[in-house]
Order: structure tokens, then C-alpha cells, then sequence
């Protein structure tokens, strides 16, 4: 994974303080109660990158991450950080 462990822990910090406001985030992703759920190819990844923009982190990335990393790696680190979400709808 290509990511310094100081910024994925900032990742896993901001991301974990998002589950915690949203209880029931993880179920109402797995179940499809999300905005255009019906489109979505990849569950996992629109989860993740979802997180990641709730968590306002988006500047971070482009300021911080993106100068060494690519969106891969980005999804790699988010992986490691997020809950598995299973598709049930």
C-alpha cells in the first residue's frame, strides 16, 4: 500500500468519526437506501469514496495524497479503513 502511515491514520480518524455520527450508514448502503443505488457497479468503492467525501477530506487528498499517489492507491488506503459493505438489494 502506497500511503504513509501518519495520512492513513488521518484517513481512518476523519472516516471513523463519520460511522459514528451515522449509525446506520453500513445497513443502508448494503440495502440500496442511498441516492441513485440502482447505478452503482462497484458497492465497496462508492462506499469508500462516499466516506471519504462525507468526511471532508477531499482537499486533503488533492493537497496532501495526490502529489504521490494515484486514485488506486487512494482506493487501496480506503479499503484498509472502511467497513466491508455486502450488497443486498
Amino acid at each position: 500500500m502506497k500511503i504513509k502511515p501518519e495520512h492513513l491514520e488521518h484517513l481512518r480518524k476523519e472516516i471513523s468519526e463519520v460511522l459514528e455520527l451515522y449509525d446506520g450508514l453500513v445497513s443502508e448502503y448494503e440495502n440500496g437506501q442511498f441516492p441513485r443505488s440502482d447505478r452503482v457497479k462497484d458497492l465497496q468503492k462508492r462506499f469508500c469514496f462516499d466516506l471519504l467525501f462525507g468526511a471532508g477530506l477531499c482537499k486533503y487528498v488533492s493537497d496532501v495524497l495526490y502529489p504521490y499517489m494515484n486514485d488506486d492507491h487512494l482506493y487501496t488506503a480506503l479499503k484498509a479503513v472502511c467497513p466491508k459493505v455486502i450488497r443486498k438489494y
